[in-house]
C-alpha cells in the first residue's frame, strides 16, 4: 500500500502550482519579501535558486494531490549541515496535521542518510512557524541577519 503521504520533486512545469501553494501563505510572503502575493517571475526565481543551490524541492502530497512544498538541503555550503530550507503548507490544508506528517517523513529520510542534526531558519517575527519549530523540539542556537531580514537559526538532534 503506498502511504497517504509522500514527496514529489517539483519540476519547472509544476510551478503554477507551486506559486498557488506559496501565494496561499500571504503572511509567510509579507515577511520574506516585503508583499503578499509573489509574482511569476519572484516564483521562478525562488525554484531556480533553491535549484543552484542543489536544494531538493517537492510538493509534499497527501493521497496523490498537492497540499504544501518542502525544500531542503543535504549539505549546505554554509556550514555543511542539511538545512531544511522551507517547509509550507497551503492555507486551505493547514491545521490537518499535514506540516507535522512531513517533518516526520523529512526527519526520517535525514536520519536514512547517516545524518544526525538537522537546522532550519525561522524569519524573526514569524511567531507561528516559531512556535510549530520549538513545539517539535527544535532549539535555538543563533541569530543572524539574512537578505532581507533577521533569521532566527534553529536545530534538532534526529
Amino acid at each position: 500500500m503506498m502511504p497517504l503521504l509522500d514527496f514529489q520533486p517539483v519540476t519547472s512545469k509544476h510551478l503554477e502550482v507551486f506559486k498557488e501553494i506559496v501565494n496561499s501563505n500571504n503572511e509567510y510572503n509579507l515577511l520574506s519579501e516585503g508583499h503578499a502575493v509573489l509574482s511569476d517571475a519572484e516564483i521562478l526565481e525562488m525554484y531556480e535558486s533553491s535549484k543552484r543551490l542543489g536544494a531538493v524541492t517537492c510538493f509534499v502530497n497527501y493521497d496523490g494531490c498537492p497540499v504544501g512544498v518542502i525544500d531542503y538541503l543535504i549539505k549546505n555550503p554554509s556550514d555543511n549541515m542539511p538545512w531544511l530550507g522551507l517547509m509550507m503548507i497551503h492555507a486551505q490544508h493547514q491545521r490537518k496535521g499535514y506540516a507535522i506528517e512531513a517533518l516526520k517523513k523529512y526527519e526520517c529520510l535525514m536520519r536514512n542518510k547517516g545524518l544526525k542534526k538537522v537546522r532550519l531558519g525561522v524569519i524573526k517575527g514569524n511567531n507561528r512557524a516559531l512556535n510549530f519549530w520549538i513545539n517539535r523540539g527544535f532549539i535555538f542556537y543563533h541569530e543572524k541577519l539574512g537578505d532581507k531580514f533577521m533569521v532566527m537559526c534553529f536545530e534538532k538532534e534526529l
